[in-house]
């Protein structure tokens, strides 16, 4: 018998966010590595995208492990 968690709406919606700024992050790199970053604002962009994220999946991983989300 297979186990199946249900999210909150937050962790749901924590996990949505992640694959957006995930999807923006590589948007910022492919920039950087097709030369179009003069000044350096979208590989500072990307340093801050890459910050946000990892804390994103921390408290999304938090959350899992302390057991907010519910096992029907």
């Amino acid at each position: 018998m297979s186990q199946h968690i249900v999210l909150s709406s937050r962790m749901e919606a924590d996990i949505m966010q992640i694959a957006a700024l995930h999807g923006l992050l590589d948007f910022a790199l492919s920039e950087c590595l097709a030369g179009n970053d003069v000044d350096g604002t979208v590989l500072e962009g990307a340093v801050v995208l890459t910050r946000h994220i990892r804390r994103k999946f921390r408290h999304l991983t938090n959350a899992l492990l302390s057991r907010e989300a519910v096992m029907p």
